[in-house]
């Protein structure tokens, strides 16, 4: 299939990815120069876990600087960790949208000629077994604030890391609670004022969150806002963390 016809294929894209010159997916979030900001430059050697892939802009990225690299995510919308007041909601639309989770993964995978396992699986079960071992570098994106317990996907994660291993996480924030209670950890509660998300953290909130996960020397990598559809414009924060070395 032509990348083209690949883009056609899909209704419901939500990373806008390059899969050809000029050829560019509708996405609802364009990460592409987040992407060349955060990422270091060569993974060569170095085997990568990609958590909450979707369409798999970030996995994609880890490959094309050399990592080996395995993406994971739930098997199909229907699994993600939705509130429940809004899950019959959201249910129905994406049945209106045909939308289908992993249809755009694969698509771009054969478009991008990409060696990328895709692996069904939720964060909180995430092993080293299921992904076929330790990995030493972790992309989390966009994926806490829509977990009920953040800090359990954060322990998961750890588990699958080698010793002096990274993460790196780009995550909402919450800009006026930082501002206003920089030193105190704090999140706001939304599954009643938002359809898809369990918290919004403020910075020391989501650092807290790391280091309670076991993970220690945690920096910060700026604050970016990507090109994206209004719903999804936050200020995202980047941290890096390490697993102990041996």
């Amino acid at each position: 299939m032509k990348p083209a016809e690949a883009i056609a294929a899909n209704p419901g894209w939500y990373h806008t990815m390059e899969l050809a010159p000029g050829v560019v997916t509708p996405g609802q979030i364009d990460l592409r120069g987040t992407a060349s900001k955060l990422l270091p430059a060569d993974l060569k050697g170095k085997r990568a876990l990609d958590v909450g892939t979707f369409d798999g802009f970030w996995a994609f990225e880890l490959e094309r600087r050399g990592a080996q690299t395995v993406a994971i995510d739930v098997p199909a919308l229907e699994a993600a960790q939705w509130p429940e007041i809004s899950r019959e909601r959201l249910e129905a639309r994406a049945r209106d949208w045909d939308l289908q989770l992993g249809r755009g993964f694969k698509l771009a995978a054969d478009a991008l000629g990409s060696a990328v396992e895709r692996v069904e699986c939720p964060v909180h079960d995430l092993t080293p077994e299921v992904i076929g071992g330790a990995v030493d570098f972790v992309f989390s994106g966009a994926i806490l604030l829509h977990l009920r317990d953040p800090v359990g996907a954060l322990e998961r994660i750890h588990a699958v890391l080698a010793p002096g291993g990274t993460l790196m996480v780009l995550e909402p924030v919450s800009l006026r609670r930082s501002l206003l209670r920089p030193r105190l950890a704090s999140a706001e509660f939304q599954p009643l004022v938002t359809s898809f998300n369990w918290w919004l953290p403020n910075l020391a909130a989501l650092k807290a969150w790391i280091a309670a996960a076991g993970f220690t020397g945690i920096e910060r990598h700026g604050l970016h806002r990507p090109p994206s559809a209004r719903m999804m414009r936050h200020w995202q924060a980047a941290l890096t963390a390490r697993t102990r070395a041996p």
